[in-house]
């Protein structure tokens, strides 16, 4: 038998990722629930688990926090978040796994397959890795968003732009829907680069495709497809222009 212990703060996910288990690996037994860093480096150092389920985000940190706070490290880690910017990263504390929400049950059967055939995946797995990511999110072009009522799944050809309070991230997108998201729009820039994303300005990440007209003055000023205005600051003007003339 498998030991095994969830860490994550959204207690749904971890009662779905359980129900799972109980009914697609017998072999597997979940020994502990966590929703914190705190919470999980305590139950890890006393249960000693074979296998971990571990977010990303969590309320007090990073899962990459508890690993680095613990000192038992015998265990297999199959990383579970909305978000595969971090894969790379997950990989390098030698990750089975890295599981996208919402969570799939024939992603979990795949990947605790994994832990039983693969006992620890190579450091030298990253560059495969993030092929494989990449293709993933080309071909399925969707986001998963985080919001207070659940998780929103949004094409990417539909965000018109984002915009930052904070540490909280605003999409609007095509059909005037806006979503908000308890999520810095750095990590927004990083994942929605590669789909023709740029960042005008700190509060500002906008789809180039949806650019409807570019006003010079001062900084610069971009008109979107919905009306908004939105602010270009003057270091990053020269790029912004390069960018719409090969578009």
């Amino acid at each position: 038998m498998i030991r095994a212990i969830i860490v994550d703060d959204e207690r749904h996910f971890r009662e779905n990722l359980i129900s799972i288990i109980k009914v697609h690996a017998k072999d597997i037994e979940v020994v502990a629930e966590a929703g914190s860093v705190a919470e999980a480096v305590l139950l890890i150092q006393q249960e000693r688990p074979q296998l971990l389920f571990l977010d990303v985000h969590l309320p007090d940190g990073l899962g990459f926090d508890v690993l680095e706070k613990i000192n038992y490290r015998n265990f297999r880690i199959i990383f579970t978040t909305a978000y595969d910017n971090y894969a790379i990263t997950a990989f390098r504390f030698n990750a089975i796994d890295y599981i996208l929400k919402p969570v799939d049950a024939e992603l979990v059967i795949e990947a605790l397959e994994r832990v039983r055939k693969q006992p620890l995946l190579s450091l030298g797995s990253e560059d495969r890795l993030k092929d494989l990511l990449n293709k993933n999110l080309l071909e399925r072009k969707k986001i998963t968003l985080p919001t207070i009522e659940g998780i929103t799944i949004l094409n990417i050809n539909e965000i018109i732009r984002c915009t930052a309070d904070g540490s909280y991230t605003t999409f609007y997108t095509v059909g005037g829907r806006k979503i908000v998201v308890s999520r810095s729009i750095k990590e927004y820039d990083e994942l929605l680069a590669p789909f023709n994303f740029f960042r005008v300005h700190q509060s500002h990440l906008v789809n180039l495709n949806f650019v409807e007209q570019f006003l010079r003055e001062d900084g610069g000023t971009l008109i979107m497809v919905d009306g908004s205005r939105i602010e270009v600051s003057r270091r990053r003007k020269e790029q912004l222009t390069l960018l719409i003339q090969s578009l």
